[in-house]
């Protein structure tokens, strides 16, 4: 499939086509994830997330159906620099259409919409088992930048937890040895005055 045919539009928060054909999309790419709402609230979520500064979303359209999508975001590449930046959050083309050019349409208005900002550069994140994804934004010029890794604030609490014990340990045992000397000066102190 020739790129030509595949046709990118920016998806409006307040066009209730716009939200529902990203929503279907969405909760297509969620399938095999838990905690897929139903399409109301996703739809509610994404039309909210879509009013935040800085984040916009396009849908690919091919033979006039909703393929593909992707979500950025502008802002700085990290917390402390002030050179703008635009993030791919989400990019998702449905299976029967991929390796004809959808993705490809989907990163050039990424590009287009970093252009536009004034953006250095343009990131991304792909999961470490992805080996298509990761193939597919290496072919394109992305190289790696950091390996960015996830907790769940219940299991890295847990995790600080048990290390709490050895902190403390280690933290008591500096103690008692500052302590030990202390004393050992004292008595010398006292022996030789």
């Amino acid at each position: 499939m020739p790129q030509g045919s595949v046709l990118v539009r920016s998806v409006h928060p307040d066009d209730a086509g716009d939200v529902q054909a990203l929503t279907t999309l969405w909760v297509a790419s969620r399938t095999s994830q838990r905690g897929v709402s139903d399409a109301d609230e996703v739809g509610q979520m994404l039309s909210t997330a879509l009013r935040r500064d800085g984040v916009e979303a396009h849908l690919a359209r091919v033979d006039g159906a909703d393929v593909g999508f992707v979500v950025l975001s502008h802002g700085p590449l990290m917390p402390l620099l002030d050179e703008p930046s635009v993030a791919i959050e989400h990019l998702f083309v449905l299976d029967e259409v991929r390796r004809k050019g959808v993705g490809r349409a989907l990163i050039a208005r990424a590009t287009t919409s970093a252009e536009a900002s004034g953006a250095g550069q343009i990131s991304t994140s792909a999961p470490a088992s992805g080996r298509d994804c990761q193939r597919f934004f290496a072919r394109l010029g992305f190289s790696p930048f950091v390996v960015r890794r996830v907790a769940s604030v219940p299991a890295l609490r847990r995790r600080l937890a048990a290390g709490e014990h050895e902190a403390i340990d280690i933290t008591l045992a500096a103690r008692r040895a500052l302590r030990a000397r202390s004393r050992a000066l004292a008595l010398r102190t006292r022996s030789t005055g």
